[in-house]
């Protein structure tokens, strides 16, 4: 029986991060898919478990012609997060930010290029309690 314990004790610890992708993709499913609308999602599924003060980033490519829907949603535990879209240079094409805050960014990009998504979840209070707040953050995308 003691050895059991620690076997337990691993194969949760190695499962956590599934359960918290799958928590994330229903997040995203209930709760921001409907933003997508009129477009349609092409299945890409990009989302991470963040903490207040951290940041992501991911590339995305895009292809010339074609109309985007951007959407970028969190879980309101975090609050509003920064994100903008940046070119391979790295100017701004977008950005939303708590003082101006958007969900969602369509546009049409004339040529085939790689552009990067990039998320800021701003810090938490220094007032309040002290607790570790988690949330989901997905970066959904749609054509039409």
């Amino acid at each position: 029986m003691k050895h059991i314990t620690p076997v337990i004790a691993a194969f949760l610890l190695l499962a956590l991060p599934a359960v918290a992708h799958a928590q994330c993709r229903s997040f995203a499913k209930n709760k921001c898919m409907p933003a997508m609308a009129p477009y349609k999602f092409n299945e890409t599924f990009n989302a991470a478990q963040l903490a207040p003060g951290e940041d992501a980033q991911v590339d995305l490519t895009f292809y010339s012609g074609q109309e985007y829907r951007l959407l970028v949603c969190s879980h309101p535990i975090l609050g509003q997060v920064n994100w903008q879209l940046s070119d391979a240079s790295g100017k701004a094409l977008f950005e939303s930010t708590a003082n101006d805050p958007k969900d969602h960014f369509d546009f049409k990009v004339a040529t085939t290029q790689k552009l990067t998504v990039h998320i800021d979840v701003p810090p938490a209070d220094k007032g309040g309690n002290n607790m570790l707040t988690v949330g989901c953050v997905s970066i959904l995308l749609g054509y039409k």
